[in-house]
């Protein structure tokens, strides 16, 4: 019995386990699920190769800007989005290269839940062999890895 109340402890807990704050420019936070995400934005997925892989991967995930509506905050009123990973490493990405280039916040690679351990539970990933200019290291280190909060950034 004890196995079992142990099983359904970790999947609960696996299931509750990524969340995704997002920090907004009046100081106040939105906290959304695994199940959120995955849900209530729409998903958009493509394949690119990046240099932390020898072969292309595919991705799954909310365009940024998808985001953004679903919040009901206008790209215009944006000047940048911040990414702050597990490990406290953040990159911003200025909203007219959101825009311009569509990266999404996967949660998914190769039709697999992420993981802390695969660059999870979310990753911003850009799609460099759609947009070949962006394949090099200005852009690589804009994708954080392991992301646990995003902070949007107002204009002034």
């Amino acid at each position: 019995m004890k196995w079992i109340f142990s099983i359904l402890l970790l999947l609960s807990f696996s299931s509750q386990a990524t969340p995704l704050v997002i920090r907004l420019a009046d100081d106040s936070s939105i906290t959304l699920s695994y199940d959120q995400i995955s849900q209530e934005i729409p998903a958009n997925s493509f394949t690119t190769k990046l240099p932390w892989y020898k072969e292309p991967k595919s991705y799954k995930g909310m365009r940024v800007t998808d985001l953004m509506s679903y919040l009901d905050k206008e790209t215009s009123s944006i000047s940048a989005v911040s990414f702050i990973a597990l490990n406290d490493y953040a990159a911003t990405s200025n909203i007219n290269d959101i825009l311009k280039y569509e990266p999404i916040i996967a949660y998914m690679i190769d039709e697999k839940k992420m993981k802390v351990r695969n660059k999870g539970p979310y990753w911003l990933v850009f799609n460099v062999d759609k947009y070949p200019e962006i394949g090099n290291d200005v852009f690589y280190t804009q994708m954080v890895w392991q992301i646990d909060e995003v902070i949007i950034h107002s204009n002034p």
